[in-house]
């Protein structure tokens, strides 16, 4: 081997080595830990853009994915061997699919509504053992709609918040950044006092603590952020007390150059003991920005990227030494290390955050601030810059790059496989929200007397008897509808009278599919429909006929 292979060698196994956790094996390093490849495929593919990855132990975690051509948009999880696709149902773009544990078996993801509606984080789904038990989301014409949601958290089943972008409701009476609350058996909307967008949020030691943008939304440096007070510097760290979201009196350190609203913190990462708050140079603005301001074009303020740790109810801001980072670098994403009161942070220039082929940094960062940086993959080439970090225990480490790809930062140790049965298999039914704007549960009374007896001759002095009408029962009952693969239409419903029944879909006047016209005794049956994207239906109408008994 030449003496220049042999340093550079040497450089990798050095840098791979700043990055092992406390008391942690020699021999830990990232390591590729990508799911097998799908079927069909000769080898292991990236799953698309994350949108979250959480652990609730170091054998049970879960990964949201955009996904690809190859790849459904849906659900991870990892038993402690292998990922597999838990749910191929209520994913999302990788900006908006969120995640929120409130249990074990149990947890919550931010989602795509159910169609026909549309909309990157515009709703809800609720797992819980093993299948989807809730699913929410809201028409554009509500009287108290969704707006997009970026982030979520779970102090338990009967508590968890979801934060969104700057917004205000249907009438203009509420005005701040959109939140969430579910507790425990209904969800309400709530707008914070101050609009800028939710970045981040987290629950620790029993306070929800949350992290904001500069702007309305994240890269939105247009739209002016409505404020309920002045803020001279913008406050980025919101705490949840006496039943109201109130500033955390944190301010980044002024630095030579970037303005006061120059910084926004984009993550929030916690172990239970210590809490991070990370970013960098502000994306976003309160209002359009002055002339030579790189957001009006699209960019970052530049500075370093930024960390603060909370220290005795307060955060602090860290000096940052040892590894050396550029102007346009961002701390993207953060998880604390548990046990040893250090974090790992994505490194991401501003212009590469999106990109798929470029090399992944990550960062650790100790109490002091000294820090110590890894390009991944170790050799090859790029896979993505880093999007989503994770620490389930102190030598347990994940990365996932905006690719797709999935790296594990361990000593090559076996796990226990987790085996719990809401881990297992795939969960391909979603409950359909949606379709209650169109398919009622129950159709309405027939009172149309068309099967009433012909009327009898009248005396007309006799005294009209007293009129006997038997209502008959709607001929169909309990209609339910549930949405396969958002193509495929399963319509069931109870039968009370023999009757032919052809199932209608249709937009506007037009009928763009029907069911074939079958004939039913009484009982449950169902029909289905295939399904056409470009001529998705507005609503379903059933045309039938009695089928009269011969005597």
């Amino acid at each position: 081997m030449s003496r220049g292979a042999t340093l550079a060698l040497a450089g990798l196994v050095a840098a791979a080595a700043l990055l092992l956790p406390a008391g942690a094996a020699a021999e830990s390093i990232w390591r590729l830990e990508q799911p097998p490849p799908p079927e069909g495929a000769p080898f292991k593919v990236p799953l698309g853009a994350p949108g979250d990855l959480q652990f609730w132990q170091p054998n049970r975690g879960l990964l949201t994915v955009e996904g690809n051509d190859t790849i459904p948009r849906g659900v991870f999880s990892w038993d402690g061997r292998e990922w597999h696709q838990l749910a191929t149902v209520c994913g999302g773009p990788g900006d908006t699919a969120k995640i929120a544990w409130a249990g074990p078996a149990e947890f919550w993801v931010v989602s795509e509504p159910s169609l026909p509606r549309r909309g990157s984080g515009l709703a809800l789904c609720r797992f819980k053992d093993g299948e989807v038990v809730g699913s929410w989301s809201t028409r554009v014409d509500d009287a108290d709609p969704f707006r997009q949601m970026t982030s979520a958290t779970c102090s338990g089943s009967s508590s968890c918040w979801f934060g969104g972008v700057g917004s205000q409701d249907a009438l203009g009476e509420r005005l701040g950044a959109f939140h969430l609350h579910w507790d425990g058996s209904d969800l309400r909307t709530v707008y914070g006092p101050q609009g800028r967008g939710v970045a981040d949020m987290r629950f620790h030691q029993g306070t929800l603590f949350e992290s904001t943008l500069v702007g309305r939304s994240a890269e939105n440096a247009e739209e002016p952020v409505d404020l309920a007070d002045p803020e001279p510097v913008p406050s980025l760290l919101h705490r949840r007390q006496a039943g109201a979201f109130v500033n955390d009196p944190f301010e980044p350190a002024s630095l030579p150059g970037v303005p006061g609203d120059g910084t926004e913190l984009l993550a929030l990462g916690g172990d239970g003991t210590d809490l991070w708050a990370v970013g960098g140079g502000a994306a976003s603005s309160s209002g359009p920005p002055l002339e030579g301001d790189p957001r009006a074009e699209g960019g970052a303020v530049e500075r370093p990227p930024i960390a603060a740790r909370l220290v005795g109810g307060a955060f602090q801001e860290l000096t940052l030494s040892g590894a050396e980072f550029g102007s346009a670098d961002r701390f993207g994403d953060v998880a604390a290390i548990p046990g040893t009161g250090e974090a790992l942070a994505t490194v991401v220039p501003f212009a590469e955050r999106r990109s798929l082929n470029s090399k992944a940094t990550v960062a650790r960062i100790a109490a002091d601030g000294t820090t110590a940086t890894t390009r991944l993959p170790l050799a090859g080439a790029g896979r993505g810059s880093a999007a989503r970090v994770a620490c389930p225990a102190s030598d347990e480490c994940w990365m996932v790059t905006q690719a797709g790809w999935i790296f594990r930062y361990s000593d090559g140790g076996t796990l226990p496989r987790d085996e719990h049965p809401a881990f297992q298999g795939t969960i391909e039914f979603r409950p359909n929200e949606a379709a209650e704007q169109f398919i009622p549960d129950q159709l309405p009374i027939d009172d149309s007397q068309l099967f009433a007896p012909p009327p009898a001759e009248l005396d007309p002095t006799a005294e009209p008897p007293r009129a006997k009408l038997r209502r008959l029962p709607p001929l169909l009952r309990k209609v339910r509808t549930r949405l396969r693969r958002g193509l495929r239409l399963v319509v069931a419903f109870t039968v009370t009278r023999r009757a032919r029944v052809q199932l209608l879909a249709k937009r506007g006047r037009r009928t763009v599919a029907r069911s074939r016209r079958r004939a039913f005794a009484p009982g449950r049956r169902r029909l289905a429909l295939r399904l056409s994207r470009k001529r998705y239906p507005t609503r379903l109408a059933f045309r039938t006929a009695e089928i009269k008994r011969r005597r």
